[in-house]
C-alpha cells in the first residue's frame, strides 16, 4: 500500500479507506444511515485479526486508552479501551483519535528516509546508511566548526513517550547538544508557578474536578481542549457544585458553566486582585493558612524592599544546617513579642506571626531598620483594586465581583483552572500570582478538590528518567528558543551558545510551520544562518521539506513506548500493532545508529539490537525506566501495564493524588520536586520554603512586581516598541485551538477537515464587521508587519470586540503557503530571565501579545477537501507536538 500512497488523490483515499474506518464510521449505501454503536461495530468484526490495547498519544495531555483492530497489516478500527480502574474514567477517547489510520496509513507518510540532492535541491529517498552518514558528516562539521551546543535539539511533549523519544535527549547528552526546552517554547510555561510555588506545576487530577464544589476557569476552554476529561466538570455540577467560566468570548466551556463572566481580555490580574481585597477587607480569608504556608507574615525592609535577614538582625542568627537554597527571614511573634527567625526546613505552626504592625528592627551593625509584613504591603497595595476600579478594566458589574468574592471564599472546595489563553501573555505570570494569592487567602491548597491548576503541555515529568535518559559522562546544556530569534539579551541568565544556532535536530515537531516565528526559521535556513535541519517525523511535514536529512520514524501504533500525563494517574504503555511502513524505524533504532554514525566510541552506552530487535530493546528500556523510577512508578511491570493501565503513586490518603499535601499536612517546605532536576535547583526560587508572594529579587522590585499587580496587554511590548500601532492595528490577534487538531495533528486527516468544510476560519464579532465593511462568507486577511494569514470570515457575536480569532493548527498547503504564527513575536519578559532552568524557569512564548488588522482579500483559498490540496507535491505543514 504504501508504494502508491502518495499518487492517490483525497476521493480515492476514502473510498480505499473506508472499510479500515468500518469501526470509526458506518456507511450506508446513501450516505445517509446512522452510525453503529461502537460495541456493536467491535462486535461485528471478523474473528480472524487481533485487538490490540495502546494509547493514544499527541500533545493533548489525554493519554486515552485505545483498542485498535489489526488485520492484514492494517489497523482497521479503532475504539475506546474503556479499561481504568476507575469508573468515571472510562470510556475515554474522541474522533480525532479513532481516525488516526488516516495518517497512518495516509498519503503524508514518511516510508524511507530522505536527503536533499545537491544538484537539484529536492528531498529523495535514501537507505538508512546513507541518510545517517549523511547526518553525521554535517553535524560533525557543525560541531567541529562552532561546538557542541550550536546544534539545537527540538523535541516535543516527553511524557507521550519516555522510552523512544528520550533515546534523542540521550544522544544530546552524550554528545553536549542544546536542548530547546519545548514547554516554554510553545508557550506552555506558566511562569507563575515557580515564581509562586518554586515548581513547575502541580496540578488537580482531571478526576479530581469532580471534588471540588466551585470552579473558577480562566482562559481554559476545557470542553474542547480536555475533551475526554470535560465530563469531570458537569460530575461537579450534578453533585451541587458551581462552575463559573471568565472568558471574553463565548466558549462551549461557558456554555456548559453555571455562570458565564464576560471580563475584558488579559484583565484577570485586575479582577483577581479585586477579590483578595474583598476577602480581606469583609476577614473571608484563612488567617491560620497565611500564617502557616505563605511568606506574608515575613517583615520587609520599608526603605530598600527587601526581605530582613535573621543573619542582619541584633540577637539573631542563621544556623549553620541551613543548605545554601534557602534563606532564614524574620517575622513578629505576637505572642512572645519579639522578632523570630523563619524556619526554611519545616512549615512549623507559626500562627502567632504578626500579619500587621510597622517595627523598628535593631541591626547588627548598629542601625535600626523600619520593617513591615509583606500582608501589610499586600493590604496597602490592593487599595487600588476596588471593585469599582476592577469593574471598569475589567468591563462587568461591581456587584458580580463582590458576589463572586464571596462565594469563592466561603463554598468548599474550591478550585481553579488556569489555561493557555489566560496566561500566554507577556505578564500572563501576574495573572497567575493574583489568581494564587485568592487560592491561598481562602485555604483552598492542599485539600482534596482544591487548589489552582495549568493543564498546558504533557512536560511534566512524573518519575526517574535519568537512567535512560543521562548516560554516564554526560554533557547536558540546554537553551531557550527565544534568543535564537532574540539574540543575546543584557538581563539572561540562560546559556547559550556563542555563536548561535546554527544546526537544528528536532524530532515530533513541525517548527518551520507550527511554532513562534515560523518564518523566522523559514528565512534563516533560506539565508544560510541555519546551516544543518535534521528531523525525524512520521508524517511529511514542512520541516522535512526544510531539511538536509528526514528520518522516517514510527507512529505511535507501530512502536513500544510508556506514556505518562499531567491531567490523570494512570502509566501506560504503547505496543506496537502493525510494521512502520516501507523501511521506516522506531525512533530508539534510529538515534543509536545516528550516534554510533556520530561518533562509533558512543556505541558503548547504547544497547546493541538490529533494527528487527527494536521492540524487546526498547521493552527492556522500559522495564529499566520502571524499576528505577523511584517511588511513584517502580511498584509496576512491563506485565502489569500490558494488561492494562498502572497507577502511579502518591504519598496523601485516598485514591486521588492531592497537591502540595505534603506540605500541607506534612509541613514540608515548598517546592515540590521539579523531575529532572534536583530539590537544590528549584528550591532557590522560594528561598524562605514558604509559598511567595512578595518576590525581592532585584528586578522584581525594579519592575515594581515584588507583590502580583495588574499591568495591560501591550504596554511593554507591541506599543513600546512602536507608539503607532495603537491605532495602525486595533485587534487583538488570537490563535485558540480547534475542536478538529491537537495543535496541528489531524490537520491533514480527510475526516477532520470535511468537518471545517476544508477552510481555515477568522472569526470577528458582527459589529467590528461591518465597520471594516465584511460580510459572512467574505475572504480575509489579517496581518500586522511581520505577517499574514488569510481565512474565510465567520460573524460571531461571541467574540469580544475588538478580537480577531484564528484557529491555530492549520498547514500552509490550506492557507496560500503562509503561517499563522508569521504575526508573532516571541516577546522576553525580563523577570523570566532572572533564574534559567529549561522548562521551569525561562522565557516563555506569550502567543497572544500580538496586534493586528484585518482587511478584505482578492486571495482565493485553497480548499482541502479538493483534490489537488491534499496532493504531497505542494507546500506542507506540520504539528508542534
Amino acid at each position: 500500500m504504501d508504494t502508491c500512497l502518495k499518487d492517490i488523490s483525497r476521493r480515492t483515499f476514502v473510498k480505499t479507506s473506508s472499510t479500515a474506518l468500518l469501526g470509526t464510521i458506518a456507511l450506508g449505501a446513501t450516505g445517509c444511515s446512522l452510525p453503529k454503536a461502537a460495541k456493536e461495530l467491535a462486535d461485528s468484526v471478523p474473528a480472524e485479526g487481533a485487538w490490540v490495547r495502546t494509547t493514544c498519544a499527541p500533545n493533548c495531555t489525554g493519554a486515552c486508552g485505545m483498542k485498535a483492530f489489526v488485520k492484514d497489516g492494517e489497523i482497521k478500527t479503532i475504539i475506546q479501551a474503556a479499561d481504568y480502574p476507575y469508573e468515571h474514567y472510562n470510556p475515554r477517547g474522541c474522533l480525532k483519535g479513532i481516525s488516526i489510520n488516516t495518517l497512518v496509513h495516509g498519503p503524508d507518510r514518511m516510508t524511507s528516509p530522505l536527503i536533499r540532492d545537491a544538484q537539484t535541491g529536492e528531498m529523495v529517498e535514501a537507505d538508512w546508511d546513507t541518510a545517517l552518514s549523511t547526518a553525521a558528516e554535517k553535524l560533525n562539521a557543525i560541531m567541529d566548526k562552532y561546538g557542541p551546543d550550536s546544534v539545537g535539539v527540538i523535541w516535543q511533549v516527553q511524557g507521550t513517550g519516555h522510552v523512544q523519544k528520550g533515546s534523542l535527549i540521550r544522544l544530546a547528552n552524550q554528545l553536549g547538544w542544546s536542548a530547546i526546552g519545548g514547554y516554554e517554547m510553545n508557550g506552555d510555561l506558566p511562569m507563575f508557578w515557580p515564581e509562586t510555588f518554586g515548581c513547575q506545576s502541580e496540578e488537580l487530577e482531571s478526576y479530581a474536578w469532580e471534588d471540588s464544589r466551585y470552579t473558577m476557569i480562566f482562559g481554559s476552554n476545557v470542553m474542547v481542549t480536555r475533551l475526554p476529561d470535560a465530563h469531570f466538570l458537569n460530575f461537579s455540577r450534578e453533585a451541587g457544585g458551581k462552575v463559573v467560566c471568565f472568558d471574553p468570548n463565548y466558549s462551549a466551556t461557558c456554555e456548559k458553566a453555571s455562570e458565564w463572566v464576560r471580563l475584558a481580555p488579559a484583565t484577570d490580574a485586575a479582577f483577581a486582585l479585586a477579590v483578595c481585597k474583598l476577602l480581606i477587607d469583609d476577614d473571608l480569608y484563612d488567617k491560620d493558612f497565611v500564617k502557616t504556608y505563605t511568606d506574608l507574615p515575613i517583615l520587609i525592609d520599608t526603605k530598600t524592599g527587601k526581605r530582613i535577614l535573621a543573619a542582619d538582625v541584633e540577637g539573631l542568627s542563621r544556623p549553620t544546617d541551613i543548605p545554601e537554597y534557602r534563606e532564614v527571614y524574620i517575622a513578629f511573634d505576637s505572642d512572645k513579642k519579639t522578632f523570630v527567625p523563619t524556619n526554611p526546613l519545616r512549615l512549623d505552626d507559626t500562627t502567632s506571626f504578626s500579619l500587621e504592625g510597622e517595627y523598628v528592627v535593631p541591626m547588627k551593625d548598629g542601625s535600626l531598620v523600619k520593617a513591615r509584613p509583606s500582608f501589610a504591603l499586600l493590604r496597602d497595595m490592593l487599595q487600588t483594586y476596588t471593585p469599582e476600579y476592577a469593574s471598569e478594566i475589567c468591563a462587568i458589574p461591581q456587584e458580580t465581583i463582590q458576589r463572586i468574592a464571596t462565594e469563592c471564599a466561603t463554598i468548599k472546595p474550591m478550585s481553579i483552572i488556569y489555561g493557555g489563553s489566560a496566561f500566554q501573555w507577556h505578564h500572563g505570570d501576574l495573572k497567575g500570582r493574583a489568581l494564587a494569592l485568592i487560592s491561598a487567602l481562602s485555604g483552598n491548597i492542599g485539600h482534596a478538590g482544591a487548589g489552582i491548576s495549568t493543564y498546558v503541555g504533557q512536560y511534566k515529568t512524573r518519575f526517574s528518567t535519568a537512567s535512560w535518559f543521562i548516560p554516564e559522562n554526560a554533557k547536558r546544556a540546554s537553551a531557550p528558543f527565544h534568543y535564537i530569534v532574540n539574540g543575546r539579551t543584557e538581563t539572561m541568565s540562560a546559556s547559550f551558545p556563542k555563536g548561535g544556532i546554527k544546526a537544528l535536530v528536532i524530532g515530533w515537531g513541525n517548527p518551520f510551520e507550527q511554532h513562534n516565528v515560523a518564518n523566522h526559521l523559514r528565512q534563516a535556513r533560506e539565508s544560510g544562518e541555519l546551516e544543518c535541519v535534521i528531523c525525524c517525523d512520521y508524517q511529511h511535514t514542512l520541516t522535512v521539506d526544510y531539511s538536509d536529512v528526514a528520518l522516517a520514524g514510527a507512529s505511535w501504533y507501530e512502536k513500544t513506548e510508556l506514556v505518562t500525563t499531567p491531567l490523570h494517574p494512570w502509566v501506560q504503555i504503547m505496543q506496537k500493532m502493525v510494521e512502520p511502513p516501507g523501511i521506516a524505524r522506531p525512533e530508539i533504532w534510529i538515534f543509536k545508529e545516528l550516534a554510533k554514525h556520530i561518533d562509533p566510541a558512543l556505541a558503548s552506552q547504547w544497547p546493541e539490537f538490529s533494527a528487527d530487535e527494536s521492540e524487546a530493546a526498547a521493552e527492556d528500556v522500559l522495564r529499566m525506566l520502571l524499576e528505577k523510577g523511584g517511588d511513584t512508578i517502580n511498584h509496576l511491570s512491563v506485565e502489569d501495564l500490558k494488561a492494562g493501565p498502572g497507577k502511579l503513586a502518591h504519598k496523601n490518603p485516598g485514591d486521588k493524588k492531592i497537591p502540595f499535601y505534603e506540605q500541607i499536612h506534612g509541613r514540608e517546605p515548598f517546592p515540590t520536586i521539579s523531575r529532572p532536576n534536583d530539590l537544590a535547583k528549584t528550591a532557590k526560587f522560594v528561598k524562605s520554603g514558604r509559598i511567595e508572594f512578595y518576590k525581592d529579587e532585584d528586578r522584581f522590585i525594579e519592575l515594581g512586581e515584588q507583590l502580583p499587580v495588574y499591568k495591560p496587554p501591550f504596554e511593554d511590548t507591541e506599543y513600546a516598541v512602536d507608539p503607532l500601532v495603537r491605532e495602525k492595528y486595533p485587534f487583538m490577534y488570537l490563535t485558540r485551538n480547534s475542536l478538529f487538531r491537537i495543535h496541528s495533528t489531524y490537520a491533514n486527516s480527510p475526516f477532520m477537515l470535511e468537518l471545517q468544510d476544508g477552510e481555515p476560519k477568522v472569526f470577528l464579532n458582527p459589529n467590528d464587521a461591518d465597520e471594516k465593511g465584511l460580510q459572512q462568507g467574505d475572504v480575509v486577511e489579517v496581518f500586522n508587519s511581520r505577517g499574514s494569514i488569510t481565512g474565510r470570515l465567520v460573524l460571531d457575536p461571541g467574540i469580544y470586540p475588538r478580537q480577531c480569532v484564528f484557529e491555530m493548527g492549520w498547514w500552509s498547503r490550506y492557507t496560500n503557503g503562509d503561517s499563522y504564527n508569521s504575526l508573532i513575536y516571541p516577546w522576553i519578559n525580563p523577570i523570566h530571565e532572572i533564574y534559567y532552568i529549561s522548562s521551569v524557569w525561562s522565557p516563555n512564548m506569550a502567543w497572544n501579545e500580538c496586534v493586528c488588522d484585518v482587511r478584505h482579500s482578492d486571495s482565493q483559498l485553497s480548499n482541502a477537501l479538493l483534490p489537488d490540496t491534499l496532493q504531497t507535491n505542494g507546500t506542507r505543514g506540520g504539528d508542534r507536538s
